[in-house]
């Protein structure tokens, strides 16, 4: 693996409507069509794929893996989703000594050694909502507490957290606090282009009856659906940093060492207190369609306190009224002036900024020797923090990004983005981040939506920060979770029903183009 390699651990049990997801082209082709061919030994066999209706197999734990082939050292193409289900075939392709419960071809491709880790009768299932920006609740971790792999007892709770008598005599005496709107709060096309401003509506998320959305009524969940993650020893998985983020999935409600206490599990089955926890929304800022009207070139303001200007007479006046916010997007004309020592550039309204105000994505002239016509690709400035979506030699979609804090160093040596040409190897509905990315402050569990284009170097979605615009990542690059959510749904393949990642095949795997 290369540096700041790390393993992905994806959203995982929602109760959220399901998406329908579809492997491929949604045509049953037989596995071996659908993977690489020129495999040694046995080959990929071609064997059906199992039809979407049919039986299904269910992890009992996390990381359960899907394998090329039924082999035991089969590339790994896959995990299956904790708390989702996969549509399998009716009986095992074959049964080995290494795999005595036999390997399942299961739906679109690869097998599943069915284990004890595995269950051929899944009586349970839930699904991710893939059209929702953040499918699940959020929260930072308030002060140091233990994830615990199963709901512990009062007196383990006691012998877990020391702090715990002063902690929730402090908890119970806070006053319920009203929360923003956050990036699930903004209106979507069914493309994940953002159509509007936020809004908290009356059903958004941990709004309560009343329609406000307060530190009490953003944790109340509903009862979980999934089965308990079948790993319950030792009874702390992890102690979690201040700071750290998690994603929730549904509440129990137990009893603690001073009376009632409510738990939130975790997409891969974890326990940890809600009293332990912040809301985390996630920004609702995100960048500009460019599919319609508007397209480059465009600059997004740099920084707080920038006015436009007005030009006359080789003057430039500062229009102190009309002051723009940080992030702001100006379209432009193309057209720019000197004026005394500054560069000024015109907006499509007629004011004028000045050049160092502004992050300019200019309309590109000389292309990369693969664009080719149609053909999906993303363009990653260092040196500017822009990502632009391209299909083909047509811009579609503009936006800020955090990189690797050192931004155009050695990524060997030093914190900064892989430069280069790349395809895409997994892709993730979430992934959990290395430490170095937050600069071993915390750790972040279910980073969303990450697409992973070299070992170690990942783009993916934030919600516990708003960096977008500033370097301030280890090897990842980092995004709004609205842009985010907008680049999984438009880079293929989707990944199908059950799954927690996948492998793309090739020709269904987008270009990251990485420049300074």
């Amino acid at each position: 693996m290369g540096p700041g390699s790390r393993a992905l651990s994806v959203f995982a049990l929602t109760l959220l409507a399901a998406t329908g997801c579809k492997g491929g082209s949604g045509k049953d082709a037989p596995l071996s069509k659908a993977t690489l061919a020129d495999e040694t030994d046995e080959g990929i066999p071609n064997v059906p794929v199992p039809a979407e209706n049919g039986p299904a197999l269910a992890p009992k734990v996390a990381d359960v893996p899907i394998l090329e082939r039924p082999k035991k050292d089969a590339r790994v193409i896959g995990t299956l989703r904790f708390g989702g289900a996969v549509a399998r075939a009716e009986k095992p392709y074959k049964a080995t000594k290494e795999c005595e419960g036999g390997y399942y071809p299961v739906r679109p491709r690869g097998f599943v050694c069915a284990t004890a880790d595995v269950t051929l009768e899944p009586s349970a299932v839930t699904t991710v909502d893939t059209h929702k920006v953040l499918p699940f609740r959020h929260g930072l971790i308030r002060s140091a507490t233990p994830l615990y792999a199963r709901i512990p007892s009062p007196s383990e709770q006691s012998d877990n957290e020391p702090d715990i008598t002063k902690h929730l005599s402090r908890v119970a005496k806070e006053k319920e606090k009203s929360l923003r709107a956050g990036a699930n709060d903004v209106p979507l096309d069914e493309r994940a282009v953002a159509t509007g401003p936020a809004v908290i509506a009356k059903n958004g998320d941990g709004v309560g009856d009343d329609g406000k959305r307060t530190t009490t009524t953003f944790f109340k969940l509903p009862a979980p659906k999934a089965p308990a993650n079948a790993v319950t020893e030792p009874l702390v998985s992890a102690v979690l940093r201040r700071g750290t983020g998690v994603a929730l999935t549904a509440i129990v409600e137990t009893e603690g060492p001073g009376g009632p206490r409510t738990f939130a599990t975790t997409p891969d089955g974890r326990y940890v207190a809600i009293d332990r926890l912040e809301p985390a929304l996630g920004s609702s800022w995100h960048g500009v369609d460019l599919t319609k009207e508007k397209t480059l070139p465009l600059g997004f303001v740099l920084r707080h306190e920038v006015c436009p200007y007005e030009l006359t007479r080789g003057k430039a006046k500062r229009l102190e009224d009309e002051e723009v916010e940080r992030r702001h997007v100006v379209h432009l004309s193309g057209k720019f002036r000197t004026v005394e020592i500054f560069r000024y550039e015109e907006a499509e309204d007629g004011r004028w900024f000045r050049e160092k105000d502004l992050i300019k994505v200019v309309k590109r002239t000389k292309f990369p020797d693969f664009v080719q016509e149609g053909v999906k690709w993303v363009d990653v400035s260092l040196a500017l923090q822009t990502m632009t979506l391209y299909e083909g030699k047509t811009p579609i979609y503009a936006t800020l990004i955090s990189s690797g804090h050192d931004v155009v160093g050695d990524p060997t040596t030093t914190a900064s983005t892989m430069q280069g040409t790349f395809k895409i190897e997994r892709k993730a509905l979430a992934m959990h981040l290395d430490p170095r990315e937050t600069n071993q402050a915390y750790d972040v569990f279910d980073a969303p939506w990450a697409l992973e284009f070299s070992p170690g170097f990942s783009i993916h979605g934030s919600y516990w920060t708003d960096p977008a615009g500033e370097a301030r990542m280890f090897h990842n690059v980092a995004l709004t979770p609205i842009d985010a959510h907008r680049l999984y749904m438009w880079a293929g393949p989707e990944v199908p029903t059950g799954w927690k990642w996948i492998s793309p095949n090739e020709g269904e795997q987008i270009t990251i183009y990485v420049r300074k």
